[in-house]
């Protein structure tokens, strides 16, 4: 053990207040968090955090090193960053940080294609809602949907924009309930988007994550307000889209990476293949791709 792996934990728990988060943070058991910390104290003699009833809180001592372990821990970030991106060498792990439906429809069928042209380079995907930390090098690259970057020092390319529809499947729709049965998304920017359009509706679910919301969509439960680039590629029989004009969105896909990397060999190699290869679905993400339900029932949908 060094010291300098045991600021990483100090940093964890100060940060989080939780052994619990901390351990998934650092990918470790709470139990290596609590012994590491511990370890540290009897080493110095010295108290850096306090039990209190919803969690740990650094004390005095802890509060006045913890300026020195950022700085620490910032400066060796920088020193690794700096060396990566100098590695001119096709080979190593690259760290891929996207949602698990991008990763799903979209990236992983591609990574056979990528193998064959680069065998050495083995790309680790890293999926979840929540964003990596680029400048701490948890990850190399993300495909992240967002506006705009908004962490300092990234570079990267804005691949398309991503419009959303409302979509039900043709089980629901043939049915056309007297009430609407609505599905929500609890990140929804626009969270009031159906009240304009479906006065007459009742909220059946909500889902934190879009992939089992499309599958409920698909199953016939409600109808719901999805990214086109998820529902339009799919090769199932299709979900339809109904003619409803939602405020426009101002999501767009970008391929971000900070900029101490822009010149290493292997994080170049992933970053031009998955703009390339991304860059054939920019139709399906902006709906050019839609199935629209035509029915003499259509117009009524939106005044029930």
């Amino acid at each position: 053990m060094n010291m300098e792996d045991d600021y990483q934990y100090i940093l964890a728990l100060s940060d989080t207040g939780s052994l619990s988060a901390a351990a998934r943070r650092l990918n470790v058991n709470h139990t290596t968090v609590a012994r590491r910390i511990q370890a540290f104290e009897e080493r110095f003699k010295v108290k850096l955090f306090e039990r209190i009833p919803k969690g740990y809180q650094l004390t005095a001592a802890g509060m006045s090193v913890l300026p020195d372990i950022n700085s620490l821990k910032e400066q060796q970030l920088n020193i690794e960053r700096k060396l990566a991106g100098r590695d001119k060498q096709l080979s190593g792990e690259v760290n891929l940080a996207l949602t698990p439906e991008l990763a799903n429809n979209f990236v992983v069928p591609a990574l056979n294609k990528f193998n064959l042209q680069y065998p050495n380079i083995q790309i680790n995907l890293l999926m979840g809602s929540q964003h990596k930390d680029l400048y701490a090098r948890e990850a190399d690259i993300a495909l992240r949907f967002t506006p705009a970057p908004t962490q300092g020092d990234l570079v990267g390319q804005m691949l398309f924009p991503s419009h959303w529809g409302v979509y039900a499947s043709a089980t629901y729709l043939q049915q056309l309930p007297q009430e609407h049965r609505l599905l929500l998304w609890q990140l929804e920017f626009d969270p009031n988007w159906h009240s304009n359009y479906f006065p007459s509706s009742k909220v059946v679910a909500k889902f934190d994550q879009l992939g089992p919301l499309f599958t409920a969509v698909r199953s016939g439960l409600g109808l719901a307000k999805l990214p086109c680039g998820l529902v339009d590629n799919d090769n199932s029989p299709p979900l339809y889209r109904l003619d409803v004009p939602l405020k426009p969105s101002t999501w767009n896909l970008w391929l971000l990476y900070h900029s101490d990397l822009k010149s290493a060999a292997k994080v170049s190699a992933v970053k031009v293949f998955l703009i390339e290869h991304l860059k054939g679905y920019a139709d399906v993400f902006s709906g050019q791709r839609s199935h629209y339900w035509h029915s003499p029932i259509n117009k009524e949908l939106c005044s029930l």
